[in-house]
């Protein structure tokens, strides 16, 4: 997020806002990035990543929480990581299982495609910030008829609406 500070740097405005959109591994990095690093963005839209940040222990990182140390994985993590402004923008047609998908055990155990783990992350992170009472800022957001694309999902309207305000 260094890239943030040059630029409100040398605009003179140290409140610029800004937002963050990935597809596929851009994705995954920015699942990751949600999960762990403090940030101020407006949205973070995670578009058809192979794999998420699964929010919970049980599940060994990099699908979860489980094993790293406390302070990247105690109650006080997840509930950061749930009330990010995450949308996930999923390619509904984003169903084949191609070269670049991870097809791990633990990949695995999210979804068999992008799609799948998408929709399993987003009820799954819905009901653990529900359980536990805690702020869920999060979207889903579908772009019916689009697969593993990233032209086609970032010229979709559904992708202007992922950015768009709350």
């Amino acid at each position: 997020l260094k890239i943030v500070e040059a630029v409100r740097a040398l605009e003179s405005r140290p409140e610029l806002p800004y937002y963050l959109m990935g597809h596929s591994a851009g994705g995954q990095a920015l699942s990751r990035l949600a999960a762990f690093v403090p940030n101020s963005a407006r949205r973070i839209v995670i578009a058809n990543p192979s794999t998420h940040v699964w929010p919970t222990r049980a599940e060994r990182f990099p699908f979860g929480f489980g094993g790293l140390p406390a302070t990247l994985s105690d109650d006080a993590a997840l509930r950061r990581y749930l009330a990010q402004p995450v949308t996930l923008l999923l390619g509904a047609a984003d169903v084949n299982r191609d070269r670049n998908l991870n097809i791990t055990a633990g990949a695995d155990r999210q979804g068999s495609n992008r799609y799948e783990r998408g929709m399993n992350l987003f009820r799954a992170a819905r009901k653990v910030a529900a359980d536990a009472g805690w702020e869920f800022n999060w979207r889903l957001v579908e772009v019916p008829g689009i697969g593993h694309s990233a032209r086609r999902m970032y010229e979709s309207p559904q992708a202007v609406a992922a950015l768009g305000a709350e």
